[in-house]
């Protein structure tokens, strides 16, 4: 039986097709949505196999695809992004999560409406800044020193030459992009960085701004090759959904591991945050290594208990739809976990997220 590709979250009554542009084995699968109280979420049916076993090749091509779908579902209303990858077992699962995550949904989605992320990625020329690095005076010093003496004899002089001029060579980028962001982030509302992915690479940074401040935004990249005196070439990619500010991560939590939790903090298996963080308090002041000096395993057990109480409260967290009343309390039986979700709305690590493509800035 297919199961259910993810793409985002929509706000709408109304079940929609957006046409045969997802993931799919040889060609390309209907996009729809499912509804719930005024929430959708954006799915195809999915038969292929799954992401982790991908070659990088394919897992691209379908990043590619997964993210040109969400920018069409953008054209005609806001989406929240869900992380590239997500697999619902069936249309039940689908429901449950528009259930479990309806609050944090609906707030996520006020908070991005008639916002777009512009990424600003500006590159330069290489061999010309290491030229110009090359001719600075400490570097011409020290490549004066070894001048004309037999290689073997200043391989590790030539080795910190190498290791100086990378120095230099990072610490103006770091000062260009500096430059660069303070000078684009009055027009954004927020900032987050992207991994650099070359050396030629100066600037990768996501904007968030308002879709009304867009011409605003593009006018100052430009003023930027000024200020630059055309030596760095920016490029603008997007509008995009907020892939860097907003994207929903959906996990299912591990019956075995809350278990374990569960027993190692003394829990019943209904539990509250309050609870677990009670707990965690009461049996680390018991156990931690301060209190236990000459214990050889307080280290390891201190670390385990620590790990335990960050997964109850991780599940706890991930309940409710992101609204839980004071002192609420969570079933931990097996059926329990077996149909809740830990949803989280974040934004990536930098290096992390949708893995690479957008505007294929690889």
């Amino acid at each position: 039986m297919a199961r259910k590709y993810a793409y985002g979250i929509i706000p709408s009554n109304e079940e929609s097709s957006f046409g045969p542009i997802g993931l799919g084995q040889g060609s390309r699968e209907e996009v729809y949505t499912m509804v719930h109280q005024g929430l959708c979420c954006v799915i195809s049916d999915y038969q292929g196999q799954d992401f982790r076993g991908m070659a990088k090749e394919e897992l691209i091509r379908c990043l590619m695809v997964h993210q040109a779908v969400i920018e069409t579902v953008m054209q005609r209303c806001t989406v929240l992004p869900i992380k590239f990858g997500t697999l619902l077992e069936d249309s039940a699962q689908v429901q449950r999560l528009l259930q479990q995550g309806y609050a944090l949904f609906t707030d996520a989605l006020h908070q991005i409406q008639d916002k777009v992320e512009l990424e600003v990625a500006a590159t330069w020329d290489t061999g010309k800044v290491l030229q110009e690095i090359g001719n600075e005076e400490e570097i011409v010093r020290l490549k004066e020193a070894i001048m004309g003496r037999p290689a073997e004899e200043t391989l590790e002089q030539r080795i910190q030459v190498g290791k100086r001029v990378k120095q230099l060579l990072d610490r103006r980028r770091d000062s260009y992009r500096e430059r660069m962001v303070a000078f684009l982030k009055d027009t954004a509302l927020d900032v987050q960085p992207n991994a650099l992915l070359s050396d030629e690479m100066v600037l990768n940074v996501a904007f968030l701004t308002n879709k009304a401040r867009q011409d605003d935004f593009d006018y100052k990249v430009r003023e930027l090759d000024g200020v630059f005196h055309g030596e760095i070439n920016f490029r603008i990619i997007g509008p995009l959904p907020p892939y860097s500010f907003s994207t929903v991560e959906v996990m299912r939590p591990n019956p075995d591991r809350l278990e374990e939790a569960r027993h190692l903090l003394g829990l019943g298996e209904v539990v509250s945050e309050a609870e677990v963080k009670e707990a965690y308090r009461r049996l680390g002041a018991k156990i931690h290594p301060d209190r236990n000096p000459g214990d050889q395993q307080a280290e390891e057990r201190f670390a385990k208990l620590r790990e335990a109480s960050t997964l109850l409260l991780a599940y706890c967290r991930g309940q409710g739809g992101g609204r839980r009343a004071k002192g609420e309390r969570f079933p931990l039986t097996p059926q329990a976990i077996k149909d809740s979700f830990l949803i989280t709305i974040k934004r990536p690590a930098v290096g992390e997220g949708q893995e690479t493509p957008r505007g294929l800035t690889c």
